[in-house]
């Protein structure tokens, strides 16, 4: 009798030294069917995303769809990712988003180039080292999009006679709907882009050195992707008097700084309209370039506070600041306060 209880005593501790892994055995097996679960449940989500596009006229291809992540994400990659929307194409390279399994409304993707965006007349191509963007969405839709990019390229032609060219080393991008500004499909929008190379820029400031950009704007009557072409778009945008306000703009290339804030627009014949304030140091090249003559510079600088000889020191070594007359765009020109300026023409966007 003694043995038989021994026994069964062994029998039953072995049975609870065991059930430990055989409960965690268990638990990966109904994760690894939820998983899977999950994953079809995905899949046959993408395929209803895409339909509902189709139906509203934007047709998205993903090349070689693959869905994987096991065990705790959702992974969709894609070869090359394309968009056909009216007259609009764009095109991506090798696409990879990810979403974790228990917070599948945040979406994070890393997209390779080549870019191109174009309606048959303007092109927009785009190329990177490293591209990585967040999606954050709700039940009503997008909550925010975050964008960051290493060593950006982007040029654009058919806007403009010129072709338009930009670089930089590094670009930040956020976007969201503005919640206190709904019926004017008012969209957030703050970026910075540092060591950019904008040639424009180069001939009108004077000055090969790059330029660092951050602003914070309101982007009022948005619609998104409806396939129209940029310049129906634009025309579009203009003729429901939409409006870029300007909260903060700030600038500095090499000596030359420059902050603004105001609102800007288009007019009737498509050409910039609006108005900012603007504080400014180490301006003197610009102002030759505008008025075509040192003597020029020279009055319009010691008028509005920028000859380098009476200019103090701020505190990081620069010169400060100093604020202008009120920068107006009206009727194709540009005035600075009661002046208008010579030599600037403002001319049509399309």
């Amino acid at each position: 009798m003694a043995e038989a209880a021994s026994a069964g005593n062994i029998r039953r501790s072995r049975f609870w030294l065991y059930t430990p892994f055989v409960l965690l055995l268990l638990v990966a097996i109904a994760w690894s069917v939820a998983w899977f679960v999950i994953r079809n449940r995905a899949d046959e989500a993408l395929d209803t995303w895409l339909a509902a596009e189709a139906q509203a006229g934007r047709q998205w291809v993903c090349t070689d769809r693959r869905i994987g992540g096991y065990p705790f994400r959702i992974e969709v990659a894609c070869d090359s990712l394309t968009l056909n929307q009216g007259a609009i194409t764009a095109s991506f390279g090798p696409v990879e988003a990810v979403a974790q399994v228990y917070q599948p409304r945040r979406i994070i993707a890393e997209i390779q180039g080549p870019f191109t965006l174009t309606d048959g007349d303007v092109t927009v191509q785009g190329s990177w080292d490293l591209l990585q963007t967040s999606i954050n969405t709700s039940p009503t839709g997008l909550r925010r999009l975050s964008l960051v990019a290493e060593a950006p390229k982007v040029t654009v032609t058919g806007l403009t006679p010129e072709e338009i060219a930009t670089s930089g080393q590094h670009l930040e991008l956020h976007v969201r709907p503005n919640p206190s500004r709904m019926p004017e499909r008012a969209f957030d929008a703050a970026v910075s882009i540092s060591k950019a190379n904008i040639p424009v820029l180069d001939r009108l400031v004077g000055g090969a050195e790059p330029t660092d950009l951050d602003a914070d704007v309101t982007l009022t009557e948005a619609e998104g992707i409806r396939g129209r072409p940029i310049v129906e778009e634009l025309e579009r945008w203009r003729a429901a008097e939409g409006k870029l306000d300007i909260l903060r703009l700030a600038a500095a290339k090499g000596p030359r700084r420059v902050e603004a804030k105001g609102d800007l627009g288009l007019d009737e014949l498509h050409r910039p309209t609006g108005q900012l304030t603007v504080a400014a140091a180490g301006l003197d090249g610009l102002l030759g370039n505008i008025t075509g003559n040192r003597t020029g510079a020279a009055l319009l600088g010691a008028l509005f506070g920028q000859n380098p000889r009476s200019a103090g020191q701020a505190n990081d070594g620069r010169p400060p600041l100093t604020p202008l007359p009120p920068l107006r765009l009206d009727n194709g020109f540009l005035a600075l306060g009661p002046f208008v300026i010579p030599n600037v023409r403002l001319q049509p966007l399309y």
